[in-house]
Formats: structure tokens, C-alpha cells, sequence
């Protein structure tokens, strides 16, 4: 298991995350409380094989010219559709990992099963969030546990090669308590607004005791 610490805004705490996660998030959505622009980002990405860049793109031509701008090399899309992905993916060299943001919620539709499958085929990673009301990530709710497993279930049955992330209002307490079911069905988890004071801000003493938790049962 991998963690991913994401929604990072300003260089203290990038320090505080740099040596505790595996991937760093800096999100480029407008939408977002913690929103910073590409500018800033890249004055922060300093680590470009570990940074991760949320992007919530209108077509693809959005995240060929972002991915240009910043050389980060994985791109985590909350929008576009399987042909764009498609689309996407033939314009971009092989080193560049693309992580399809795929929003689900209590149940589990026939629709989104499909979806999940279609995303894991084209895809070289998901990501799971809280899906409300259209919307995928920063809700700060926790998917039900059985359906994101289902749903992991879906995806590596699709792609054997797949990345699964795990997002959604993750915390050390549900992490802890769910530490081998989590384990044993995901690749990374992903950490945001629980280790936060506040949106964008985050809390040296969370950050610390996940630390602890990592090194103690993962590294």
C-alpha cells in the first residue's frame, strides 16, 4: 500500500508531507478550496515522479497543454468521457500516468459498473471518490467500504495492470480499523481534508501520527 496526501497549498506544508507520501496532490480546480494555479504548483511540484496534478479539464487539448507547462508525469482527471481519455492517452508518452477520478456513492448501478469497467480498460490507474450530486472529490465523505471493494473488484477484472486509489474522506481511524480489507484491495490510499485544520491547511499533528501509523505497518 501506497499513500497519497493531496490537496498541498503552500511550501510548510509540502515539508511536512514530502518524505510521508508516496504521491502528493496539488489541485488545479477551480471548484476547490484548495485550489492554486499552475504557476504556483509548479513552484511547489519540485518532485515531479511523486507530484500529482488534479485537473477537472473541459477537453483533452486542456491536459496536453497543463501537463506541458508543469512536466508533472500523473495527471488525475475528475471529467472527461472514454473517448477523450482514448484520445488523450494516444497523445501522451508512456511515462505520463493517467488516474481516471471515478465518483461513486452508496450503490452501485449497472450504469456505474459499466463506467468503472470501460475507465479500467483505457485507463493506467482509478480513483475512487465520493460521488455528490455529479461532482467527484472534496466532499469529505467515505464511500461504503463494501462498495468501493466491489467496485476495485470491477476494475481489476477489467485491467489486471490497474492502479487503484482510494479517496473519499479517508482518515488514520478508518484506515486503522480497516487496515487488511483495505489492503488487500487497493494500491494507494488517499488522505486530504482529514488531516486539515483547515481547507488547504494542513495539521502537522494528523500528518504525524498517519507517519507513524506507515512506518509502523507498511514501510
Amino acid at each position: 500500500m501506497q499513500i497519497k496526501i493531496c490537496g498541498i497549498t503552500n511550501k510548510k506544508d509540502l515539508k511536512l508531507v514530502n518524505n510521508k507520501a508516496h504521491y502528493i496532490g496539488f489541485i488545479n480546480v477551480k471548484r476547490s478550496p484548495r485550489y492554486i494555479t499552475l504557476s504556483k504548483i509548479k513552484n511547489l511540484a519540485d518532485d515531479k515522479e511523486k507530484a500529482v496534478l488534479v485537473l477537472e479539464p473541459e477537453k483533452p487539448e486542456e491536459v496536453l497543454e497543463k501537463i506541458e507547462e508543469s512536466n508533472i508525469f500523473n495527471i488525475q482527471i475528475h471529467s472527461l468521457n472514454p473517448s477523450e481519455i482514448k484520445k488523450l492517452k494516444i497523445q501522451l508518452p508512456e511515462n505520463i500516468l493517467i488516474i481516471k477520478a471515478v465518483g461513486i456513492s452508496d450503490k452501485l448501478t449497472i450504469r456505474k459498473m459499466k463506467e468503472i469497467e470501460t475507465f479500467a480498460k483505457i485507463s493506467d490507474a482509478i480513483l475512487f471518490d465520493y460521488e455528490l450530486q455529479g461532482q467527484t472529490g472534496g466532499t469529505g465523505t467515505q464511500i461504503p467500504l463494501n462498495i468501493a471493494c466491489h467496485a476495485a473488484k470491477i476494475a481489476s477484472n477489467a485491467n489486471k495492470k490497474i492502479k487503484l486509489f482510494l479517496a473519499g474522506g479517508m482518515n488514520l481511524k478508518s484506515l486503522k480499523e480497516n487496515f487488511k480489507i483495505i489492503n488487500s484491495h487497493f494500491d494507494v490510499v488517499d488522505f486530504n481534508s482529514s488531516l486539515e485544520k483547515s481547507p488547504g491547511i494542513k495539521d502537522p499533528r494528523k500528518i504525524k501520527e498517519l507517519s507513524e501509523y506507515i512506518d509502523k505497518v507498511i514501510r
